[in-house]
C-alpha cells in the first residue's frame, strides 16, 4: 500500500491483466492497466507482480503461458480487524 495514500486514507483499485509464463513468473512486459483510481497504486501493483510466483497452468500435462485478468483492491482495514482476519 503506497504509504502517502494511506496517510491520507485514499482507497482504491487497479484492473489490470498479464501473462504468468511456464515458469510462474509474470512477464512484466504484458502488464496491462485497464482501470486504475491512482498512479501511485498502478506502481505498488506492477512492483508486486514483479515480485509474485504463481502455479503455471497446463493444458495436456504442458506448463502454458496463461493470461490472467485481476482485481486488485486497496483498502485501509483498521488494526484490530486486521488482527482478527488474521486468526
Amino acid at each position: 500500500y503506497p504509504q502517502e495514500l494511506m496517510a491520507i486514507g485514499l482507497e482504491g483499485m487497479v484492473q489490470a491483466t498479464y501473462v504468468v509464463d511456464t515458469t510462474g513468473q509474470v512477464d512484466t512486459t504484458t502488464i496491462r492497466v485497464l482501470q486504475s483510481d491512482d498512479p501511485r497504486f498502478t506502481h505498488s501493483v506492477r512492483e508486486a507482480l514483479r515480485l509474485s510466483r504463481f502455479r503455471p497452468a497446463k493444458r495436456a500435462g504442458k506448463t502454458v503461458r496463461q493470461l490472467v485478468e485481476q482485481k486488485f483492491r486497496f483498502k485501509i482495514v483498521p488494526p484490530e480487524e486486521f488482527a482478527k482476519q488474521v486468526s
